[in-house]
């Protein structure tokens, strides 16, 4: 018998023997799940893991691909991969490694014991972000992505504020090739890769599916107020941090009450995640006087009226924002809903500053606007980016929410503020703002 190939032949075998692949349904720490390929080297100790194949290639295109990979800015064609290396300790495997995602690069350890995953990626922060997860005996996709992205257009075309956005061009080629891809979409990362990558040229945004959350823009967040001091006489709020609750506003103005603040700064810079209820009880803190604020108008109204509503109309037509029988993602069933300003048992009596970029947009927008229309606040920074359409998770099934720009603000002039922005008072930037601020209190 020949020695090399018999040599040859157990060469090739061994290389057959040394990998074995199992197939994982993991999930995140926001419930989005993701299907996992492992594959172990038991000879070199080293192990890789991927979503489906080729499929961030599927979405870009083999060109586009190909051009991004040579400038450095992808390296490889799957959504996710993880690569490193294994250790085996009695019958727990541990892989230690790389986490890659698109551009983004974390470090990745789990350990793996029966059919159970156990672990976590750090972000550039330094912050863990566990991974759990359980075998599965194939690799095919964790839902019925195809029936889910055909619901969504569907309701899109009921429920988008502007039904001329679904003429455009943009538009039919984003469908086009969404349900193109849509029966090979294995997982929650591939579905919300697929929205975001091809849906960068539409004309609007947000438009994605999502897991459920617990809140959403319209229900507003749980926030912890956080109020900075400036000095003795001036404080600080971010508008990550504004009060959701009214208990909560009420707790700040007594603060703000015993340390005798006289300036109050507010940062709407970068943010659009503000709500209209969380707004509605901001500016009840800031204005000595009742008011109209202004009317977010749903498709439905659109559909049945040519004019826009006349502000003495409102209550007759429309709901407040402050009722308390507002819920998420119920705003798309009604015409739209306004905002009464109704001054709070203890306003304000100080200045008021409102720091706004070109990153300002959607209710801090709006905000941004009434403030300075009513002049209750001196709006410090740039011009805001002229973004006022409201979107809404409007629920698409048990598990899932549809993300979508379905109502639009307008002033009680009957004046939509999308895509013209809002002049700030006195235009500065990067620390050029607070040095202003602070030499003029």
């Amino acid at each position: 018998m020949n020695v090399k190939l018999v040599l040859y032949t157990l060469l090739v075998f061994s290389s057959f023997t040394s990998f074995s692949q199992t197939f994982w349904k993991i999930e995140n720490e926001y419930g989005d799940e993701i299907l996992l390929t492992i594959e172990v080297n038991t000879v070199k100790n080293t192990f890789e893991a991927f979503s489906r194949k080729d499929a961030l290639k599927d979405l870009a295109g083999v060109f586009t691909y190909t051009l991004a990979k040579a400038a450095g800015k992808l390296k490889y064609p799957e959504i996710i991969f993880i690569d490193g290396k294994t250790v085996t300790r009695n019958d727990t495997l541990f892989l230690n490694g790389n986490f890659n995602y698109f551009d983004k690069e974390f470090l990745f350890s789990t350990s793996i014991a029966g059919g159970s995953f156990n672990g976590k990626y750090l972000d550039k922060k330094g912050r863990s972000h566990p991974l759990t997860g359980q075998k599965v005996p194939e690799c095919k996709p964790i839902k019925d992505y195809a029936s889910l992205i055909t619901a969504a257009f569907l309701l899109t075309e009921k429920s988008l504020f502007n039904p001329l956005w679904l003429k455009t061009d943009e538009w039919l080629d984003f469908k086009r090739k969404v349900n193109g891809l849509k029966l090979k979409i294995a997982d929650d990362y591939e579905l919300a890769a697929t929205f975001f990558w091809l849906g960068k040229k539409l004309p609007f945004a947000p438009f994605e599916i999502s897991k459920t959350r617990p809140n959403n823009m319209l229900s507003g967040r749980k926030n912890h107020v956080g109020l900075h001091e400036i000095n003795s006489n001036t404080a600080l709020i971010d508008a990550n941090s504004l009060p959701a609750k009214q208990k909560e506003m009420d707790s700040l103005a007594v603060i703000l009450s015993v340390k005798g603040t006289r300036n109050l700064i507010i940062d709407l810079r970068g943010n659009s995640r503000i709500s209209p209820v969380t707004a509605n009880i901001l500016v009840n803190y800031l204005s000595n006087q009742p008011f109209k604020a202004g009317v977010y108008l749903t498709r439905k109204w659109n559909e049945s009226n040519q004019e826009i509503p006349k502000s003495p109309d409102f209550p007759k037509l429309f709901k407040r924002f402050d009722d308390p029988d507002l819920k998420a993602g119920d705003l798309v069933k009604e015409r739209g809903r306004y905002l009464n300003i109704i001054p709070a048992e203890k306003t304000f009596k100080g200045k008021v500053f409102l720091l706004t970029d070109s990153k300002t947009s959607r209710v801090a927008e709006m905000v941004t606007y009434v403030l300075k229309s009513r002049k209750i606040a001196i709006i410090v920074g740039q011009k805001t980016a002229g973004l006022t359409v409201l979107a809404e998770s409007i629920k698409l099934n048990s598990e899932y929410d549809l993300i979508v720009p379905d109502c639009d603000f307008y002033t009680i002039e009957g004046r939509s503020l999308n895509s013209i922005g809002i002049e700030p008072d006195i235009q500065k930037s990067g620390d050029e703002v607070m040095k202003h601020i602070l030499s003029v209190i």
